[in-house]
């Protein structure tokens, strides 16, 4: 595994490195000028403000805090400008002198643009602050502020990214878990917490569960889209970037919110508490300049749904002869949880002077579901086809398999930041040290299965209409608990925990390019990360006695889609398990094959550095570098070879060691077209590393015998993936009319090389001998097109009390074309949507604030089940979703709101190939939220 001994060298080597940058950043140069933006109050700082000193041609613009910083100025006065949308121009004449820093502090007064207190609260605030902050960025991004994320009802990280322009999200129990960027996978895209890597909970994958994160705890929102030479190179669809609250991002507050949640379908309260404090404290010769900022959130929420699956629609032949698509297989499944979620952060900040900064910011969340999951497998390929049409079917001598299952699953997510910030002169360098970890841990998780047989089964399309199957029973025996035998009992223990350590160092210098200004900037980056699975299996086959879901029957359940009634209680079940435990009888090879097969440990190092240079010519900047990134993979699984000619079961270690290196040229251009227009372009070259599972060094072998012949098929991982390799091109316009509004367009392309699909490599290298083996590998490539639309306005100019409305709305069109190496034509990359939108409708005058918001996902392409028939392909519908969240401000710290999600009820529905075709329907329920805050 990973070589300790090189991994110190290059750490030593890192720190050499910028100790040596250092020892020469020391001298100042010419005049200095520094200050801070502020509300008039003094306590609030505005970001993305542009501040200007016409004579020179200089232009920043402001921190999350609200400061700016000007070097290597000549002496003289000037005259300082500051623009921020929705205010009126501040402007301020300053004396510099040689050698000498000089302060210049800025209050913005919205009043004198008769915006009262809009930029400070609400959601004009929330909008006016992401406006100025993507009008300041040099590349292209997508924003949502702390107050634009409390003007909807969404409850997590996940939810709250939905809002933004090209952003979807992959649900899961109807909350939003999978941020889907631009079209591009979750496993394709980055994400971040206060600029530390965020690693994922679960076992087989890199996409981080964005629903373990509370909303309440975040300043901010942002997804890169264009990334530059000093990020990570490793993100396809973009970056997800979390930013919690600072005390230098609010000054002194306090707030405290409660909640009542109500679950229409499970018809229970649940409660909801959440806090934030902000502290602004003076040492030494200081004033104000330490902070403490802390946030804690809780939600308990119980909640219920119903669903239909099905395993796929064959061609089945009929009584008749005719061949038709019909089911050999679907479910009954009902759902009970309660999600749990405690999220907490910490962030300490101390300025000693002007020129040095240090931080510490830390995030921990808590995600726990409690899940009872009672399910009626119809298995009809087990009998007889009595009848057969294309809406319904009729099957005798049958079986039904009943399962109740019980797991209580906690994700983590931990990370740690601390770093400082130093100015000398025309150097600026800046430190970080990073660590990270998510695990995911399901102990004790105690599923029951008993079989009944002999059983008349059917389905019917059109008792709920083509996407819900009917599923029922025709004999007696089919609702007696008696009917059911217990077959087995599975308990499993898993745990998953990935971490990274991160260390980086970068430097940049404020230069002039001849006649122009601009800057350098570079940097060295080291990444250590590791990930393990773990699973114990315990499965019992034999019980000492015979038993049937009658001993376990306590109650019915109430379920839309048919009878799953009766069903093995959960108390029950549990407390017959540990009470006779030691007298059951272990399947032992099949308990060995679960308890190994999934195991794995792996190191991923990545070693990064980076240049890239800035200029300003005229209206237009330019800048652009190159990054490189070296990666070594190392990784231990296993191998286990199920031989049914012999009656064995052999385990091997597997051992795979890999490396490479990328380098990831960039350029961007920034051009203001005018004062109120800005152009943006870029092309970036990026990658993405292959998921764990698909490279861990696995192998699942069964070799049979059929009929005198061998079989041999093979589930394997393949640790000799190349990283998929993206080259991306953006093209962009932003208008700003004045006060809170914004007009936006962009387009843009992506080629994927090397994509990531599942295959059968059955008959080529080691698997010549082999009936089937399927395994990831680096498919041809990929194509995506996108046009993506913004607009928001705040209409002010309208006579009271219309003056109160804003609207605001996005619409995003993907079209993608993938290759496949198994089949004839193209297919669209997975969890890409043709088309997406979002609108909202929001009102905010006299102390009131109501906000209407809608968000749409068209269809996507989900998954591939036969690698070589579309007829299984599987597909997620479109979705739907309206929400109204409607607040007023009873006194300056007093808040009452009332939150409705999912107004509609609108489901979730994947299908196979053709929409009649169900593959998944499952039903939420409305919620509805009712609260108060207060703030002081």
């Amino acid at each position: 595994m990973r070589n300790w001994g090189t991994v110190g060298i290059r750490c030593l080597a890192v720190l050499l490195m910028v100790a040596g940058q250092w020892g020469v950043a020391a001298a100042q140069e010419g005049a200095s000028l520094v200050g801070r933006v502020l509300a008039v109050s003094g306590d609030v700082p505005f970001e993305g403000a542009v501040v200007r000193i016409p004579a020179l041609e200089r232009a920043v613009t402001t921190t999350r805090e609200g400061q700016y910083r000007f070097s290597a100025l000549p002496a003289g006065t000037v005259t300082v400008t500051v623009n921020y949308l929705g205010a009126e121009e501040a402007r301020a004449e300053v004396v510099l002198q040689a050698n000498r820093r000089s302060t210049q502090d800025f209050r913005i007064d919205a009043a004198e643009a008769g915006m009262g207190d809009v930029l400070v609260i609400g959601q004009a605030a929330g909008q006016a602050a992401a406006i100025n902050k993507q009008r300041s960025a040099d590349n292209l991004k997508s924003i949502a502020s702390a107050d634009a994320i409390g003007q909807f009802p969404d409850q997590n990280a996940a939810e709250a990214l939905r809002r933004l322009p090209g952003v979807s999200v992959a649900n899961d129990q109807g909350e939003g878990r999978f941020a889907i960027v631009r079209g591009i996978d979750s496993t394709l895209t980055a994400t971040s917490i206060n600029g530390i890597r965020v690693p994922s909970p679960e076992d087989d994958t890199r996409q981080v569960n964005l629903d373990v994160i509370s909303s309440d705890l975040l300043e901010s929102l942002e997804v890169v889209k264009t990334t530059t030479p000093d990020m990570d190179g490793d993100t396809v669809g973009g970056t997800i970037v979390l930013n919690s609250v600072t005390a230098f991002d609010r000054g002194n507050t306090t707030r405290i919110s409660a909640d009542g949640s109500y679950s229409e379908k499970a018809e229970e309260w649940s409660p909801r508490l959440s806090a934030t404090a902000t502290r602004l404290f003076s040492l030494g010769d200081g004033f104000e300049n330490f902070g403490v900022a802390a946030s804690v959130s809780w939600f308990s929420r119980d909640f219920l749904s119903d669903n239909v699956e099905s395993a796929g629609w064959p061609e089945l032949e009929a009584p008749s002869g005719t061949e038709i698509r019909g089911l050999e297989e679907a479910e009954q499944r009902d759902y009970s949880i309660t999600r749990e979620r405690l999220s907490a952060s910490l962030s300490l900040d101390y300025r000693p002077s002007a020129d040095d900064s240090y931080y510490l910011r830390t995030l921990f969340s808590d995600f726990a579901d409690d899940e009872l999951q009672v399910t009626n497998v119809f298995a009809f390929e087990e009998g007889d086809i009595e009848a057969l049409s294309a809406d319904a079917g009729r099957f005798s001598g049958a079986e039904v398999e009943k399962l109740s299952e019980a797991r209580e699953e906690t994700q983590q997510i931990f990370s740690v930041l601390l770093g400082s910030e130093h100015f000398r002169g025309l150097w600026e360098i800046d430190y970080q040290l990073g660590y990270s970890f998510a695990n995911e841990d399901d102990p004790e998780a105690l599923g029951f299965a008993f079989v009944g047989e002999d059983l008349n089964l059917a389905y019917d399309l059109n008792r709920f209409g083509s996407d819900t199957p009917f599923l029922s029973g025709e004999n007696p025996a089919f609702t007696d608990a008696a009917t059911y035998a217990l077959d087995e009992i599975e308990l499993e223990d898993n745990f998953t925990e990935e971490r990274e350590w991160s260390l980086s160092a970068d430097l940049k210098r404020d230069t002039r390019f001849g006649a122009f200004n601009g800057f350098l900037k570079s940097g060295v980056k080291l990444r250590l990360r590791e990930k393990e699975a773990d699973t114990e299996a315990f499965i019992y086959d034999d019980f000492g006695g015979d038993f049937t879901v009658a001993d376990f029957t306590r109650g019915r359940l109430d379920y839309p889609f048919g009878d799953i009634n009766p069903y093995a209680d959960r108390g029950a079940a549990r407390s017959f398990f540990f009470a006779n435990r030691d007298n059951f009888g272990l399947a032992e090879e099949d308990s060995a094959l679960g308890s190994r097969i999934g195991d794995y440990d792996l190191d991923e190092d990545v070693y990064a550095g980076y240049v890239m240079a800035s200029v300003d010519i005229g209206k237009a900047r330019i800048f652009g570098g190159v990054r490189v990134e070296h990666t070594e993979f190392s990784a231990i699984g296993t191998e286990a070879v199920i031989d049914e000619t012999t009656e064995e079961l052999r385990f091997a270690a597997l051992r795979a060691d890999t490396s490479y290196t990328d380098v990831l040229p960039s350029l961007h251009l920034r051009y203001a077209l005018s004062e109120a227009t800005v152009l943006r372009a870029a092309y970036t070259q990026t990658l993405a590393r292959p998921g764990f599972e698909a490279a861990a060094p696995r192998a699942e072998i069964e070799i049979a015998e059929d009929d005198g012949q061998i079989e041999r098929q093979a589930e394997v991982g393949n640790p000799d993936l190349d990283p998929l390799r993206a080259q991306n091109v953006d093209l962009s316009i932003e208008h700003y009319p004045g006060g809170v509004a914004v007009l936006g367009a962009g387009v843009f392309y992506k080629r994927l090389d090397d994509f990531f699909v599942l295959s059968d490599l059955a008959g080529t290298g080691a698997f010549v001998d082999f009936d089937e083996a399927i395994a990831t590998v680096n498919g041809e490539d990929a194509d995506l097109f996108g046009i993506e639309l913004n607009a928001v306005r705040q209409f002010r100019g309208l006579p009271s009390p219309f003056d109160g409305f804003l609207v605001s709305a996005n619409y995003t069109w993907t079209d993608s074309e993938a290759r496949l190496p198994f089949r004839d034509g193209d297919v669209p990359l997975p969890r890409q949507s043709d088309n997406l939108f979002n609108l909202a409708l929001g009102y905010e005058k006299y102390g009131l604030s109501l906000r209407l918001a809608a968000s749409y996902r068209d269809v996507y392409f989900d998954e591939v089940d036969e690698l070589d028939d579309p007829a299984f392909d599987r597909y997620v519908d479109e979705h739907l979703q309206l929400d109204f969240t409607g607040k007023y401000r009873i006194t300056e710290q007093l808040q009452v709101r009332l939150n409705v999600i999912n107004i509609t009820d609108e489901p979730f529905y994947a299908y196979f190939d053709q929409p009649r075709f169900n593959s998944q329907y499952e039903e939420y329920g409305l919620t509805a939220e009712v609260g108060l805050s207060y703030d002081f």
